[in-house]
């Protein structure tokens, strides 16, 4: 369990690397590659994963709320704040309890500036990571606020300094 609570801290883990990037700039790509590996192989190996086959569902839920969160609020300009209420509103008249917090976690996800995700794909990343990571940290922190809000922060921060781009 001790596992699951330290990558709760990866958003200040990833913004930490960015700030040391300048010292680090010709190694930035394999550390960000070192941390992806790190987080999607290796720890939830060691971090004894119950059900593997829950992480696909999780990822395409989160995906499907990431990307509809950023297209309500960027192509149809209601904003994030709106997007993501009517994302989460609509999820809770079709989806089961569970699925209903991976829907707004994508919601969170989709929220992102354009100005960070320029195309639909990189939302679909984000959001698709953001469900693994959610299968990952499934029973940590249950009941503390702001556990979907630092997943997705993760999330959008993995994608983000990995693909391109940065903060």
């Amino acid at each position: 369990m001790l596992c699951q609570h330290a990558l709760i801290l990866l958003p200040l883990f990833v913004a930490t690397l960015e700030l040391a990037i300048p010292f680090f700039s010709k190694t930035s790509g394999l550390i960000y590659l070192s941390l992806v590996t790190f987080i999607f192989i290796v720890a939830p190996k060691r971090c004894a994963i119950g059900d593997w086959r829950k992480i696909l569902p999780s990822a395409l839920i989160s995906a499907l709320g990431a990307v509809a969160t950023f297209a309500l609020a960027n192509h149809l300009d209601l904003g994030p704040l709106v997007a993501s209420a009517i994302v989460g509103l609509v999820g809770t008249f079709f989806l089961a309890e569970d699925d209903q917090l991976k829907i707004y976690l994508g919601a969170f996800v989709g929220m992102t500036s354009v100005a960070r995700f320029p195309s639909l794909g990189l939302v679909v990343v984000a959001g698709l990571v953001g469900g693994v990571l959610w299968q990952v940290l499934n029973e940590t922190w249950n009941g503390v606020g702001g556990r979907l809000g630092t997943i997705a922060a993760a999330a959008v921060l993995v994608v983000v300094l990995t693909l391109g781009g940065g903060l």
